[in-house]
């Protein structure tokens, strides 16, 4: 039968599992990584581990949200609402986004094979659903200051939100897409995105 802990211990062993999970994960992905392996680092039974994480795909994703919410910070302090809104200023803002997400251990993880599938498939419904509502509400800030100059003013901002992320879901397929072309890809994807965003 699992430990109880104290709120100060649990307090503890959650970042303890979150430091040592990046660790763990950024050294051998999702697929590699035990739940034996996060109890080990952390020094809990695997019992234990279940009171705080209902598998360790939720561990993964926890600590993924940490480096999401980074990006996105780092991309709203670049934003400037009061700037006029151009193609290039819209290529400019989504190829640093690009960059942000490779300069990740984790988020380069799910480019590899079977890892993204993994995590869709063990993580609960509900905690995708509030995944999405978490990005709409963070872009909402860019997407009204675009639409009040005018860029996709008839688009619902839920449409907006999911452009956005087929752009990202597309970084998961660098294999198949081919590495040596990816980035000339995606730059070239992002201009005429931009194009057609600011002619539309």
């Amino acid at each position: 039968m699992p430990k109880k802990f104290t709120d100060q211990e649990r307090t503890w062993i959650h970042e303890k599992l979150l430091i040592e999970g990046r660790r763990c994960f950024e050294a051998r992905g999702l697929k590699k990584t035990s739940v034996e392996d996060l109890t080990k680092t952390a020094g809990i039974s695997q019992g234990s581990f279940y009171l705080f994480f209902g598998s360790k795909e939720e561990l993964f994703f926890e600590i993924l949200q940490e480096d999401e919410k980074r990006i996105r910070d780092t991309m709203l302090e670049s934003f400037k609402p009061g700037d006029a809104i151009t193609k290039d200023g819209i290529k400019q803002f989504l190829l640093q986004a690009f960059q942000l997400m490779d300069d990740s251990p984790l988020l380069r993880q799910m480019t590899v094979r079977g890892e993204m599938e993994q995590l869709i498939r063990k993580l609960p419904q509900e905690i995708q659903e509030k995944n999405f509502v978490e990005d709409k509400d963070s872009l909402m800030p860019v997407i009204e200051t675009w639409q009040a100059q005018g860029i996709l003013s008839g688009v619902s901002p839920d449409l907006i939100v999911s452009l956005i992320r087929a752009l990202v879901l597309l970084t998961l397929h660098k294999e198949e897409i081919g590495g040596k072309l990816f980035p000339a890809t995606l730059e070239l994807l992002i201009d005429l995105l931009a194009e057609g965003m600011v002619s539309r």
